[in-house]
């Protein structure tokens, strides 16, 4: 069977209870990824980080500078070749999780996005030229969806 051309990619953040419309995000999730016990927390790293979020420069560089997010967001990219190589065309949800929402999650979640809709070049911004090359011809309807990015800081 040759591997699909196209497909969908849903990438979003969960909640941090069981209430609300997306209490189920992470039991619809085909590939979770919990970034909160394993990678440093921007918030909890320096004052001057707190109020920024992943729209910010310096946010992306310190969570993608952290060791082990690049290899987890190349393997996460792996399994999503996985599922699509499959044999049913169902649609995929990524699932980025992390204490605030506007940091880790927000940040890897932007990166995966790149990788998986294969913007080679956007994808470099990350470190993360060579995992996106596979999907650059695939024309995957990726769709990214922020719950936290944009919400005030949570105290701590």
């Amino acid at each position: 069977m040759a591997p699909k051309q196209a497909g969908e990619v849903a990438l979003v953040h969960p909640v941090k209870n069981n209430q609300g419309e997306w209490a189920d995000v992470l039991q619809r999730a085909t590939i979770a990824l919990d970034l909160r016990r394993h990678f440093r927390d921007p918030h909890a790293l320096s004052v001057d980080l707190r109020q920024l979020t992943a729209h910010d420069q310096v946010v992306r560089d310190t969570v993608m500078d952290t060791p082990g997010v690049r290899e987890v967001l190349a393997a996460t990219a792996l399994q999503v070749q996985g599922y699509l190589a499959g044999p049913t065309a169902a649609p995929l949800t990524v699932v980025t999780q992390c204490a605030g929402g506007r940091h880790r999650a927000a940040t890897t979640a932007m990166a995966l996005r790149a990788v998986v809709a294969g913007d080679v070049e956007q994808a470099a911004a990350y470190g993360l030229a060579d995992a996106a090359k596979p999907f650059a011809d695939r024309d995957l309807v990726v769709d990214l969806v922020h719950r936290d990015l944009d919400k005030d800081v949570v105290d701590r």
